[in-house]
Formats: C-alpha cells, sequence, structure tokens
C-alpha cells in the first residue's frame, strides 16, 4: 500500500498517459530501464518489494509476484523496516571515533518512504516499529537507553513531518515533477532536517554534556543530505531520453574518477566544486533516476573518503572536532543536490512540455482534418481574411467540387469565394469589429451563401485564437442548405396553418355566438313550459287522473333536465368567453353542503339512498360566491347520487387542514374505469360506465366544477374508493388562514334538521 495522490489528478494524469500523437515531428520519447514505477502508488520501490498485482512470467522475482497481496504487503513492511534498522545500525557502528553523531544516517529517508508506502492504521504500527528499531539501533551502538530513546524519538519526529508536509503538498508522486512541487519538497527536507538538528541537540546536551549547535548542525547536515538523496530514488522519476551507451558509460566513470580524485586520501586542494560538473552533466543529460543514482553515489564516495581523511574538508579541518568534518562533507552533498534536483526537474518538466506539445498539434491535426465540419484556420491581413488551413469538408462546400485543390486556395482571401452579397456581410463584420474580427468574446455567426457554382448556404461560426493577438481565427462551415430549403418549406405551411387557425377561431366564435343565443332564446318558453306543467300539476287548471297527472310529471321532469342543459352549456360559454363572474364573500362551505344535499335530498331518497354529511364543528370560511360553491357540489352529488345503485350511501365529508379545507363526494357507487379518470373533468367526457349503464347527463358537470374552484383558486381531484365506488374533492383555501380541526362522527341529513352537528371526515 502507498499513500495517493487526488484522484482528479491521477484521472488527469491516466487521459494525458493515454493520448497518443497522431503525428510526432520529434524522436518519441521512451521510459527508461533504469526507472522503475510502482502502479499507482507514490513511492517507488524496488521491484522485489513492490506491492503490486501479481506480475506473471519467469525471473526470480516470480515467487514473490506469485504470493497473494496480503503476504506480499507483510514482507514489504517487514523488509522495509529491517532495511531501516539495517541502516541506523551500520551508521551508528560506523560513527566517526569521538563523535556523539554518525556521519550519515541514510535510514532517515528510507524512514520517510516506510511511512509513505503505509496508509491507515498500518501507517501507525509502522511509526511503532520505526521508534522500536531506531531505539535498538542505538542500544546496539553502546549508547545508553535514554540518549537512544531521545535519538529515537527525534527521528520519528522527523519522519513524521517530513511525511506530513509531502502528503500536504499533493502526495509525494508530484514533489519532483515541478518546479512548485521541488520547491515544497525542499521545504518538508528542511523542516525536517530542523526537527532533529534540535532534539538531537538537545538530546546529546542533556544525556551527555554535549555542545548542543555543534551535535545539532552535524545532525541536521547529514540527515538533510540523506533526505536529499535517499527519497528522490522512490519519489517516481520522469522518462529518460535516449542517449548512447558510450555516452552513459563515460558520464559514470568521469563522476566516479572526480569525486574519488577530489576527496582522495593524498588529495588537499580546495576542489570540492569539481564533482557539480559531471553531476550537471547528468542532469542535462540522462534520466532522473541516473540523476538521483548519480547523487548517491557522489554523496557516499565523498563520505566514506572523508571519513578516510581525504578530501579538501579533512585536511581543512584537522584537529577540530569530528563532527564539523561530517558537517563540512554532508553540506557538500546537500549543495550537490541543491544544484541537481532543481535542474534535472526543469529538463523533466521541459520533456514533459514538449511531449505534450507534439500530442496538441497531432490531436489539432486530427480534429481539424478529421472534423465532420468545414474548418478554415484564418490569417488577418489588413482587411481581409486570407486562408492559411483548409479541411477536406471546407474544400468541397467552398468549391462545389470544381476540380479546385487545397493549394488553389491557400492564401486567398475567403470572402473571395463567397456570393457578392455575402462577401459585404462579411467584410462589414472585420470593418465594424476595428482590430478584433467579432463583436463579442463569443464570436461571430452567421449565414453566407457561396458563390457559383456551388451555390450553397453555409453557417459560418468565426472565432478569434486570443493566443495568437488576434490575428489568427478559426472558422467553422457547416452545410445548411437543405435546412434553408426545408425552413422556408416550413414557414409556408405555417402561413398557411395561421390562416386556417383564423378561420377557425371564427367559426369557434361563431359557434358560441349561436349557442348562447339559441340557449337564451330556449329558456324562456322551457321556463314556461315548467311553470304551466307545475299549475296543471297542482290541479290549477282542474283535477287531473292518474293518468293525466303522469304525463304532466313527465313534461316536468324532461323540462327540467333541458332546463339544466341550457343553464350548463351558458356556464360552459361564460367559461369560454372570460365573463363567468363571482360575487366574491366570505362563505361558509358546512352552508353550501347543507343547502345543496337539502336540495337533492328527495332526490336521493327516490333514489333509495343514504345521504350524509360528515364536517367540523364551527365555520369554515372561504372567499367565494355562495351560489357557484353550491352549484358545483349540487353537481357532485347529483353525479354520486345517478351512479350508485339504490341502498347505497353517499357522504359529504369536510375536512379542515393547514390552510385549506377539502369537500370530497364519496358514494358506494359502480366506479371509473382506471384508464379513463384522467379524463373525467374534460368537456363532454361520458365515461363507459355512464354509456353502458345508459344513465343521463350532458358530460359538462365537471367541467363546471372545476372552473368554479380553479377561479376560487382552488383545485378538483379524483379518488377510486376502498371498497368500491368513487370520491370527488375539492380543495379550497381558508379565509381565516391556517388551522385543523379533530375528526367526529357523519350525521345522515335526515336527521339533522334543526341541529347545529359536527362531524368528522
Amino acid at each position: 500500500m502507498s499513500a495517493t495522490p487526488p484522484r482528479g489528478a491521477e484521472r488527469a494524469a491516466e487521459r494525458r498517459t493515454a493520448r497518443a500523437p497522431e503525428r510526432s515531428t520529434a524522436r518519441a520519447v521512451e521510459p527508461a530501464a533504469d526507472s522503475p514505477v510502482a502502479p499507482g502508488g507514490d513511492v517507488h520501490l524496488p521491484a522485489a518489494t513492490t506491492p503490486a498485482g501479481p506480475v506473471h512470467g519467469g525471473g526470480p522475482l516470480g515467487w514473490f509476484a506469485a504470493l497473494p497481496g496480503a503476504t506480499r504487503d507483510v514482507l514489504t513492511f517487514a523488509s522495509l523496516l529491517g532495511g531501516v534498522f539495517a541502516l541506523m545500525t551500520t551508521s551508528v557502528v560506523l560513527a566517526p571515533a569521538g563523535s556523539h553523531v554518525a556521519a550519515w544516517w541514510p535510514a532517515s529517508g528510507l524512514s520517510v518512504v516506510a511511512l509513505l508506502w503505509t496508509r491507515g492504521t498500518r501507517r501507525w504500527l509502522m511509526a511503532a516499529g520505526l521508534l522500536a528499531v531506531s531505539v535498538l539501533a542505538n542500544l546496539l551502538g553502546a549508547r545508553t537507553l535514554a540518549v537512544s530513546a531521545g535519538y529515537a524519538v527525534s527521528n520519528l519526529l522527523e519522519t513524521v513531518v517530513v511525511t506530513l508536509l509531502l502528503l500536504r503538498a499533493g502526495g509525494a508522486r508530484s514533489a519532483l515533477a515541478t518546479m512548485a512541487g521541488l520547491g515544497k519538497f525542499l521545504q518538508a527536507c528542511t523542516a525536517g532536517a530542523a526537527v532533529i538538528a534540535v532534539g538531537a541537540g538537545v538530546t546529546a546536551s542533556v544525556s551527555e554534556g554535549a555542545d548542543a549547535f555543534a551535535v545539532g548542525r552535524a545532525v541536521g547536515a547529514s540527515h538533510a543530505a540523506a533526505l536529499l538523496l535517499v527519497l528522490p530514488w522512490f519519489l517516481g522519476s520522469s522518462p529518460a531520453p535516449e542517449r548512447r551507451r558510450t555516452e552513459r558509460v563515460a558520464q559514470w566513470v568521469v563522476l566516479v574518477a572526480v569525486v574519488v580524485a577530489v576527496f582522495a586520501p593524498t588529495q588537499s586542494l580546495p576542489l570540492a566544486f569539481v564533482p557539480f560538473v559531471p553531476l550537471m552533466w547528468g542532469a542535462v543529460r540522462m534520466g532522473q533516476r541516473t540523476v538521483y543514482g548519480q547523487l548517491v553515489t557522489a554523496g557516499v564516495l565523498a563520505t566514506l573518503l572523508s571519513a578516510l581523511g581525504g578530501g579538501p574538508f579533512a585536511h581543512l579541518s584537522s584537529g577540530r572536532p569530528p563532527e564539523v568534518v561530517s558537517s563540512l562533507v554532508q553540506a557538500f552533498v546537500v549543495c550537490a543536490a541543491l544544484l541537481v534536483l532543481p535542474l534535472s526537474v526543469a529538463i523533466r518538466q521541459r520533456q514533459e512540455t514538449m511531449t505534450e506539445l507534439q500530442r496538441s498539434e497531432a490531436l489539432f491535426r486530427h480534429g481539424f482534418n478529421g472534423a465532420r465540419v468545414g474548418m478554415l484556420l484564418l490569417d488577418r491581413d489588413g482587411g481581409a481574411l486570407r486562408i492559411v488551413e483548409i479541411n477536406a469538408v471546407a474544400l468541397r462546400l467552398l468549391t462545389g467540387d470544381d476540380g479546385r485543390t487545397e493549394d488553389d486556395l491557400l492564401g486567398q482571401s475567403w470572402s473571395q469565394l463567397l456570393d457578392p452579397l455575402s462577401a459585404l456581410v462579411v467584410d462589414g463584420v472585420l470593418t465594424s469589429a476595428g482590430s478584433s474580427v467579432v463583436p463579442d468574446a463569443h464570436g461571430w455567426q452567421g449565414e453566407v451563401q457561396v458563390a457559383r457554382p456551388s451555390r450553397a448556404w453555409l453557417e459560418v461560426t468565426l472565432s478569434p485564437l486570443t493566443e495568437y493577438s488576434g490575428t489568427l481565427y478559426t472558422a467553422q462551415l457547416v452545410d445548411v442548405t437543405e435546412r434553408r430549403a426545408a425552413e422556408e418549406q416550413l414557414r409556408s405551411a405555417l402561413e398557411k396553418e395561421r390562416r386556417a387557425v383564423e378561420r377557425l377561431t371564427e367559426l369557434d366564435q361563431a359557434k358560441d355566438d349561436f349557442v348562447t343565443n339559441i340557449s337564451h332564446e330556449l329558456r324562456t318558453p322551457i321556463t314556461s313550459v315548467i311553470g304551466y306543467a307545475e299549475m296543471l300539476a297542482a290541479g290549477d287548471a282542474g283535477d287531473l287522473d292518474r293518468l293525466q297527472l303522469g304525463m304532466v310529471e313527465k313534461v316536468q321532469r324532461n323540462a327540467g333536465r333541458l332546463l339544466s342543459l341550457i343553464e350548463d352549456v351558458l356556464a360552459v360559454s361564460k367559461v369560454d368567453a372570460g365573463s363567468f363572474s363571482f360575487t366574491l364573500a366570505r362563505v361558509d362551505v358546512r352552508s353550501c353542503a347543507w343547502q345543496a344535499c337539502e336540495s337533492l335530498e328527495k332526490q336521493a331518497l327516490d333514489a333509495d339512498l343514504r345521504l350524509a354529511v360528515a364536517a367540523p364543528s364551527g365555520g369554515i370560511h372561504v372567499l367565494g360566491d355562495a351560489a357557484q360553491l353550491e352549484r358545483a357540489l349540487i353537481n357532485l352529488i347529483s353525479n354520486a347520487i345517478k351512479f350508485t345503485p339504490a341502498g347505497g350511501t353517499v357522504t359529504v365529508r369536510l375536512r379542515v387542514g393547514i390552510g385549506e379545507v377539502r369537500i370530497a363526494v364519496e358514494d358506494t357507487g359502480m366506479g371509473v374505469p382506471e384508464v379513463e379518470a384522467h379524463r373525467l373533468f374534460e368537456r363532454f367526457f361520458r365515461s363507459s360506465t355512464a354509456q353502458s349503464e345508459a344513465i343521463q347527463g350532458t358530460g359538462l358537470g365537471l367541467t363546471i366544477v372545476s372552473s368554479i374552484a380553479h377561479a376560487h383558486h382552488g383545485e378538483v381531484g379524483y379518488a377510486p374508493r376502498p371498497g368500491g365506488g368513487s370520491v370527488f374533492s375539492i380543495t379550497l383555501p381558508l379565509a381565516d388562514g391556517p388551522q385543523k380541526a379533530d375528526p367526529v362522527d357523519a350525521v345522515p341529513v335526515e336527521d339533522a334538521t334543526g341541529a347545529d352537528p359536527t362531524y368528522s371526515r
């Protein structure tokens, strides 16, 4: 396991890696053989300990790759701790005689690698292991338990500080990828060196009476050098450029020879700067991993040879404490790292920039030449836009396949390829835009016509390439010839449709006028017929026998139906004309419900139905027209009576909610087919049940109910009743704001005469 970068950065890196250039103008960059990469992690471990997935194949490490992932993780964990312990023990044992500290401490770099490799709770276990092996290594170096514990705690604090700073900077993988990442890497190393310098100085001063400053200086330098040399080896590397084997070998030989010569036991001249030359040679010409290896090689050779008394630092510090020589040697190593690492990172960034540039060029070529629309790259020359690049689609659109080639159009003003009127439009855009070809940041878009022989209509989108100071532009050309022809046909069809709609509107208005007039004309004679029938039934013209009385009652009933039909037609006509007037006032919907039920009580008794009302106590007031609300309830209740067989029940329930009242009319009738429920409030709609049972009606009652409810800012609804039947409802806003009533029992209409009952939903 290893610390990983943010997923967004990882996916972006994968997309960049996945893009392959279509055409490259430089030699491809291949990964070097000395650049092992750990898949999916920040820390690059040697192949023998990489906790990657199984790698099929033979080789000396085939046994490791064949192990389960958990086993490989345990072995890697143990290997890291073992490596840290071995390095610590070696550094302590090989410490210069009389010195309180080791000359070099490479274990500090490997400790940071170990913490970066682990994750979650394993990181805490690794930290505990690092503390334990540090104490043990110092004890084996003949140090007391107090000194060993102090140095171990200081080492662990250094490791934790460097690890946290690297992770906070975006992960270890980005540390040596950019100059900004290198700066954060150097800050982490500096902070870690400062922590160990303070910790070691205090420990040596308190436990051994040593000079805290001298010890801290020596330890800080050795740890800084170790971090700068060891960590880069594990933090990833860039692909190495191809170099001849001869140059690689020569560069290594020169580096080793120069370092050995400068730090030879017999050499005392101040030539410590000379190794910088071959190191910089490697930074410029070789891959990053080669550079890291050469830094480690130079640091180890300089440290060992100086410990043997060779080189300028040993001679200059003759007679001084051993910590002075160690400090100078490690300062040399730090200077070498600070000189070489930035140069190596800069070279890596340059390689990546060149590769990205090649990919961008290949992508541009691929997108430009492979586009399914016409593409032009234009260069502004005075008042004209001249063609720099043109793809095959644009060539076909602009020439009409007349035999001209791409070379014939390059360098030509593209407005010369357009119809004169369209050329004036394009030139006008150039003139009005001044120094920019477009009037806004989004470009110019318009339609132009190509000159003969093509005569095609093109939709042009002209956009500036602002990166080139407004002198280069792209133009996208889309053939809209067929679309314009279709639009013309559509405009013609729409015009015909508009005239047809106007004619239909006139006919509809004439129909409405006719219905209104004929309804008014029919109302008077029908009213007269009903009146005379009532007089005949009352015996005003003499007594009638049973047969005559039955005939008169049929006249009354059918005349009443006809009058109701006329009233419904007139109401719908008023709704259509926008003249459906209301007189708004505070209305008690309880009273409306009772009056509607009382007016239909005889009809319910004749149909052998039980009619009941369920309402809360007290007034329930809405802002509305009492007559119209009562009319809506009469329509709902009469519908329920017509569709409920004898012996059934029709219940009007009032329920007060928060800010609204719901009036529901429930029946135990035949219900409505589910597939027809959505059409119940349509004009003239009658359900298949009503038609099959020959139930009389006009199909306008529910339409009027819906209009009345909406005029009162309310809603209508329908739901099937559990157990059979229907529930039609009207929901209206309360006039007095939010309130909620407790439910009580329902009371039949015939049992509530003269009483003031309270009713439940």
